[in-house]
C-alpha cells in the first residue's frame, strides 16, 4: 500500500471539508460544549455538502468515493476538537445507514436512507441497555409479533441522538435466544420517549440518549433485512464502527502531538524552551512513534476494510484495541507537556483528553477486543497442532 492512499480527488474533498469546518463548525465550539448541546442545523449542512454520504453510493445521493474519503472528513472533524459533534455525525452515518444500504428494502431506502445522506433527517442505533452493553445477545427490548404489526416495549442507553433523532434503527429480540431483529422505527410513534443523559465525562456537544419504547405499534415493513438474523447483521456492522473509533483516535493523537511539539517550542522554563530539556524531546519521540504505530495500523485496517469488508475483522479489531488506549497516553502526555495550561480549557488538549477517553469503552471495549483477538490467536495454535506441525517455531 502507498504511503500516502489519497488521490487528487481526495484533496479537493479535504479542501472543501476544511473551509467547512473553519466556517460552520469551530465558531461554535465553545458554545455547543458548554450548553452540552448538538446543533441539528449542522446536519443539514453537512448533508447539502455531500459530506455525510462521501464513501456511499451514488445512486442514494452518496458521493461514490471509497473509503479514503470518509477517512478525509474524519481528520477535518478530528483536528476541530469538538468530539462530541464528531461522535454525533459519525453515529448518524456510519452506525445505523450502511445497515439500510446492504439489507434496506427500496422504500426504507426512499424514505430513510436517502434523506438522512442529505441531512433532511436524523438517525440513531439503539442497542446498548441498562443491563447490556457489549453483550448484544443480553439485550432485553422484546418486539411482539401481533400478526400485522410488532409490539415494542423496553428501553435503551447511552443512544447517540436519540434525543434528536427523526428514526432509530432499534435492536430487539422477536424471539428466544438469538432471535433478534432490526426495526427501524420513527420517533414520532406513540409510546416512544426519550431522555437526555447527563453529567458525562466528555463529548458534552454530542446528544445522547436514554429510549423508552411502550407498546409501540411498528409495522411489519420495519424489519431491516430478515427477521431473526439481527444479531449477524449489527455483529458485522461493528466493524464499520470500531474502524472509525480507530481512525479518529489516530487522529486525535496526531494533533494532541502537533499542539505539543508547537508548545515546547514556545514555552519556556528556567531561561530556553522546554522542547531543548531532554525529558521533554525523549517524551516527545516516544509519542511520535505511537502516531506512527497507530497511523500505519488504521492505515493497513482501511485498506483491508476497502478491500474485503466485514471480513477483516481481525485487523479492525487489532486497531481499535491498539490505537484506542495508545492515542490515550499520547493525549496524555501532550497535557502533561502543557503543564498546568493543559488541566484548563484554554489550549483544548483537557477537551481531547475528556472526549478519548471513550474510545476504550464505544464500539466494544478493549477487553472484548482483546477476548476476541484472544481466541483468534489460541484458534491459530490448535489448528496448527492438528495439522501436525509445531505451534512454535524455534
Amino acid at each position: 500500500m502507498s504511503t500516502n492512499p489519497f488521490t487528487e480527488e481526495h484533496e479537493l474533498l479535504r479542501d472543501s471539508v476544511q473551509k467547512f469546518v473553519a466556517k460552520e463548525i469551530i465558531p461554535n465550539v465553545e458554545e455547543w460544549e458548554k450548553n452540552e448541546h448538538c446543533e441539528k442545523e449542522v446536519f443539514k449542512k453537512m448533508g447539502e455538502k455531500g459530506f455525510f454520504g462521501v464513501s456511499f453510493p451514488e445512486k442514494y445521493g452518496g458521493g461514490g468515493m471509497d473509503f479514503w474519503a470518509a477517512v478525509v472528513v474524519i481528520r477535518e472533524l478530528a483536528y476541530a476538537n469538538i468530539g462530541g459533534l464528531s461522535m454525533s455525525l459519525y453515529a448518524h452515518t456510519y452506525l445505523p445507514l450502511p445497515l439500510l444500504v446492504a439489507l434496506g428494502t427500496d422504500d426504507q431506502k426512499r424514505d430513510y436512507l436517502v434523506p438522512a445522506l442529505a441531512g433532511e433527517k436524523i438517525a440513531a442505533l439503539a442497542i446498548t441497555e441498562p443491563g447490556a452493553g457489549s453483550d448484544v445477545a443480553g439485550i432485553t427490548t422484546t418486539a411482539k409479533d401481533m400478526g400485522d404489526h410488532y409490539l415494542l416495549n423496553g428501553s435503551k442507553m447511552f443512544t447517540t441522538n436519540g434525543n434528536i433523532a427523526d428514526f432509530v434503527v432499534v435492536v430487539a429480540k422477536t424471539g428466544e435466544g438469538m432471535n433478534i431483529t432490526l426495526l427501524v422505527v420513527d420517533t414520532n410513534t406513540e409510546g416512544f420517549s426519550s431522555i437526555a443523559v447527563k453529567n458525562k465525562l466528555g463529548m458534552h456537544s454530542s446528544d445522547t440518549a436514554q429510549l423508552f419504547f411502550e407498546d409501540c405499534k411498528v409495522p411489519k415493513t420495519a424489519v431491516i433485512g430478515q427477521e431473526g438474523h439481527g444479531f449477524y447483521y449489527i455483529m458485522n456492522n461493528f466493524q464499520e464502527e470500531r474502524l472509525l473509533a480507530g481512525v479518529t483516535g489516530m487522529f486525535v493523537a496526531e494533533w494532541a502531538l502537533e499542539k505539543a511539539k508547537v508548545y515546547a517550542l514556545e514555552r519556556k522554563a528556567f531561561g530556553r524552551e522546554i522542547g531543548k530539556f531532554q525529558v521533554i524531546r525523549h517524551k516527545i519521540a516516544q509519542m511520535a512513534v505511537k502516531v506512527e504505530a497507530c497511523r500505519s495500523i488504521a492505515y493497513r485496517a482501511v485498506a483491508e476494510f476497502i478491500e474485503q469488508g466485514n471480513k477483516a475483522e481481525i485487523i479492525i479489531t487489532m486497531a481499535k484495541a491498539f490505537i484506542s488506549e495508545e492515542s490515550m497516553i499520547v493525549i496524555n502526555d501532550s497535557l502533561q507537556i502543557h503543564g498546568g495550561v493543559g488541566y484548563t480549557e484554554d489550549y483544548g488538549i483537557a477537551r481531547a483528553w475528556r472526549d478519548a477517553r471513550l474510545l476504550t469503552i464505544g464500539a466494544g471495549t478493549t477487553e472484548i477486543m482483546h477476548e476476541i483477538l484472544g481466541k483468534v490467536v489460541l484458534d491459530e495454535v490448535q489448528h496448527t497442532d492438528k495439522l501436525g506441525k509445531s505451534a512454535v517455531q524455534v
